[in-house]
């Protein structure tokens, strides 16, 4: 089999001692695609427990990953454009940068988008094994100049897709790890957690990206049952929403309490006390399943087959068109009230 795609796994019995030091690229800035990540960083962990394993993420997720139990060290850069990845130094300086020592092992994470400069980062540090999806799935060049080229598991014919954690799975499979971990995979912070509300809804109208957004009026009538059934109703909003809570609030005909401008680990908090969390395809939804609250995603165009969050209670509506506009609120509630009611889903 040729450099190009080899899906034949390290040698486990000698990896423990010659993998002192790991490094984990996931320098992408979607949060959503670094927890579907998780599993796959969390099994490395737990596969070399006497490794330095080294975190390597976006900007935008440092406060995300901080204080998770996935690595010994956390490495922040700015990968938006290539000189964000250039001021973390060429070869020399990337490996003062991070931590001196050159890695035995770097495995650089991607999903179905490739950053040329995370690549970058991986070849820079000239680790001595360099593991990645073949870049040649991506239309690119081998800029991480990967040591193994791990073929990209694309979905078979008359299959569906796979999975996006397992996805990164198989890279873990390839150094020897894979075992799937136990969810939660995302551990909220207890003294954060000891200040946030039990048993709380939360619905989150918006979304970064608009063809992921679900009419918002929507989450209004979601709003009103949940409101009749005794439930306390929070919205969340994000900084790129737009007017999405305050066109579901005029829906709704009355006004809620509403979450912005909050860190992440305080996010996590809330939603591990949640009794249940609806929102569109993006990061908080991930989180809210990451830390075990039951959830429900409304998928139009992304599928769930591949996109769900990793969690143990964690649910989508879809119309069979794909077309968001095409579900009604009848046909999320008819998912999330099921949840709220199920032993498995209770709040802990």
């Amino acid at each position: 089999m040729s450099a190009a795609a080899q899906p034949t796994p390290a040698h486990p019995n000698s990896a423990d001692h010659a993998h002192a030091r790991i490094h984990l690229y996931r320098p992408q800035n979607q949060l959503g695609d670094l927890l579907l990540n998780v599993p796959a960083i969390r099994s490395i962990r737990e596969r070399f427990p006497r490794a330095h394993v080294v975190l390597i993420v976006g900007s935008q997720n440092a406060a995300a990953v901080r204080g998770q139990p996935w690595a010994d060290e956390i490495r922040v850069v700015d990968t938006r454009n290539f000189l964000g990845a250039l001021r973390a130094g060429t070869p020399g300086a990337a490996r003062a940068a991070f931590g001196g020592a050159r890695p035995d092992l770097a495995v650089y994470f991607t999903t179905v988008s490739y950053s040329r400069s995370g690549a970058m980062l991986a070849r820079w540090s000239l680790a001595r094994e360099r593991v990645g999806f073949d870049p040649a799935w991506y239309a690119e060049r081998d800029r991480a100049a990967l040591t193994r080229r791990i073929a990209y598991p694309a979905a078979r014919e008359g299959q569906p897709p796979p999975h996006q954690s397992e996805v990164a799975l198989t890279l873990a499979r390839a150094v020897g790890a894979g075992a799937v971990p136990a969810p939660p995979h995302y551990i909220a912070d207890p003294a954060l957690a000891a200040r946030a509300p039990k048993g709380a809804v939360y619905l989150h109208p918006g979304a970064g990206k608009l063809h992921n957004r679900w009419p918002a009026e929507r989450f209004g009538a979601i709003a009103r049952e949940l409101l009749a059934a005794g439930r306390d109703v929070l919205w969340i909003e994000g900084p790129q929403d737009g007017d999405c809570v305050e066109t579901a609030a005029a829906a709704l005909g009355r006004s809620l309490p509403i979450v912005r401008g909050e860190t992440i680990p305080m996010l996590a908090a809330r939603f591990a006390r949640a009794a249940l969390y609806v929102g569109n395809d993006t990061g908080p939804l991930h989180l809210a399943g990451g830390v075990g609250c039951p959830t429900v995603g409304v998928y139009g165009w992304t599928d769930p087959v591949e996109w769900l969050p990793v969690g143990r209670c964690v649910r989508s509506a879809r119309a069979a068109d794909h077309n968001l506009e095409s579900i009604l609120a009848r046909d999320v509630l008819d998912v999330a009230l099921p949840l709220l009611e199920g032993e498995r889903c209770t709040v802990v």
